[in-house]
């Protein structure tokens, strides 16, 4: 039942974090011989691709300008770009066949997906992890064309999947189109674990949280700033798990000496690291006032795996976020600090109570299964797909 799919983004589909993640996870299962991947982006790497999809690269943005102090007036240039060079992106795949465009709305790619699916008269599928409209880096000149673009291909598209609740909400009553909510998915095949590790039982070694993700603004830098204050008077540490390097932590002030940073694990090799050696897990959002619709929209992709482990949720945010939102409509599946101020007191129960973690990771379990198991988040891809 399912078409002969073209993916066409800026976000690589590969086995990594975030939208990436989300990709590889959702597609993995896709028939072999009718799955192409034309990444508009960054490319991703081999060893980290889908085995039954064919790959192709036709970047359109280039690093040489947006990693500069012009990027706003780049993101401008190569969004409006993005629409007018749609019939060469078509002309690069070389006459692959397809019956059906996905797309994931950041960047410039979902730009020349819907011009492609337009053209060729087939269904587009966006996929809307960020609220791109607000969140792209532009001139504030640039934002009314950005989200008359984005309101215009929301509309066009055959289906719609939005991360969150209030975004579906939001989405629906500002463009007038109907979406699905799409919750990141955990990988198929992943071990099941009924309870939390022994350790998290003792507390007869150094307490230890993890955070497992990118660090991709001030504010998340900042958090986990606050965490390690609040670490360093129970004696404890934070573990940084991502693509962060040791020079990266070194010019945002991260490298501390009960900061450890432990690099960009596939997930098994990571879970089995944050159950060996982890009591609970970090999963902060930006208090930064002007990345509120982006808190309020978009959901921590991390939370699908973190909540796999069996370990306690430290959820740190605003209380218009929909991480804190998410642990409230659940109760006791996260311990939550809205203040940001507040981690001191939280961190200390924590590192003192071993029943206290055992119950929220246990928690955490029963949750994560509700929300996240691949089954569940992959029936709501393939309804979508062949609506």
């Amino acid at each position: 039942m399912l078409p002969a799919l073209l993916y066409v983004g800026d976000v690589p589909v590969e086995s990594t974090y975030h939208g990436s993640a989300l990709l590889h996870r959702l597609l993995a299962g896709y028939p072999t011989g009718k799955l192409t991947i034309l990444e508009t982006g960054p490319t991703s790497r081999a060893a980290r691709r889908l085995a039954n999809a064919e790959y192709a690269s036709y970047p359109i943005g280039q690093p040489r300008w947006l990693n500069t102090r012009f990027h706003p007036q780049a993101v401008v240039w190569y969004s409006q770009r993005g629409t007018r060079i749609a019939p060469k992106v078509a002309a690069s795949l070389n006459g692959t066949q397809y019956d059906a465009i996905l797309t994931v709305v950041h960047g410039f790619g979902w730009l020349a997906a819907a011009r492609m699916a337009e053209k060729r008269k087939v269904p587009l599928h966006l996929i809307v992890h960020d609220d791109w409209p607000r969140a792209a880096n532009v001139p504030q000149t640039f934002r009314g064309w950005l989200d008359k673009r984005f309101a215009r291909v929301f509309s066009q598209a055959q289906s719609r999947m939005c991360v969150s609740p209030s975004m579906q909400r939001d989405y629906q009553n500002r463009y007038g189109a109907r979406a699905e909510v799409i919750y990141p998915s955990r990988a198929a095949g992943l071990p099941q674990f009924s309870d939390s590790p022994e350790r998290v039982a003792r507390n007869d070694h150094q307490f230890t949280i993890a955070f497992a993700g990118t660090i991709n603004s001030s504010g998340y830098t900042r958090a986990l700033i606050a965490l390690h204050d609040a670490l360093t008077k129970v004696g404890g540490r934070l573990l940084i798990f991502g693509p962060l390097t040791r020079e990266q932590a070194a010019r945002t002030g991260l490298d501390l000496p009960n900061i450890t940073v432990g690099g960009l694990l596939n997930w098994p090799e990571l879970m089995r690291r944050l159950r060996d050696e982890v009591d609970a897990l970090f999963v902060p959002m930006s208090f930064d006032e002007s990345e509120r619709s982006n808190m309020e929209m978009a959901f921590p992709s991390k939370l699908a795996d973190c909540t796999a482990v069996g370990l306690p949720l430290l959820i740190y945010g605003p209380g218009y976020c929909s991480a804190v939102r998410w642990a409230k409509e659940n109760a006791g599946v996260a311990e939550v600090v809205e203040a940001q101020d507040g981690l001191g007191g939280v961190v200390q129960r924590l590192a003192s109570d071993a029943e206290r973690r055992l119950t929220f990771g246990k928690r955490a379990l029963e949750v994560g299964e509700k929300y996240f198991a691949h089954e569940a988040v992959q029936a709501v891809f393939n309804r979508a797909i062949v609506s």
